[in-house]
């Protein structure tokens, strides 16, 4: 009977390490799954504010009477400084497929309208319209 005692205890040692071992390992993994969440949703928001922005740009642009060649550097200027591609790359490694796909559709469509803008379009040009008109 005295080695009764020593095993009761290893084995009460051991379902006690074992089982914070695995508290540990889920909390850990549920705070990354969280942490990845966030991430996500950072680089989902920051992507859709510069497409916003960059719409909203290429329409003032487009609003204001520019020959061609100042609408060409205007529209240009506009996806320059909007950050809009590095947006884009960057869900690209994080977002899933089924993310990506409108992802980038939103993303070509504005590209569509800031070449359409780069020629001289006006808003009132019923081109204007074709790039959304279409899902």
């Amino acid at each position: 009977m005295d080695w009764l005692a020593p095993v009761n205890t290893l084995t009460g040692a051991a379902i006690g390490i074992g089982s914070t071992l695995l508290a540990d390992h889920l909390r850990w993994r549920r705070d990354r799954e969280a942490l990845n969440q966030d991430t996500r949703r950072q680089a989902y928001a920051a992507f859709m504010a510069a497409l916003s922005d960059v719409y909203s740009r290429l329409h003032e642009t487009a609003r204001e009477t520019l020959p061609p060649s100042e609408a060409r550097t205007a529209a240009h200027e506009v996806f320059t400084s909007s950050n809009l591609y590095p947006l884009r790359y960057e869900l690209a490694l994080i977002a899933p497929w089924d993310v990506m796909e409108p992802v980038n559709m939103a993303f070509w469509k504005v590209r569509d309208l800031g070449d359409l803008v780069a020629t001289g379009t006006h808003t009132d040009a019923p081109d204007f319209r074709a790039p959304w008109a279409t899902t």
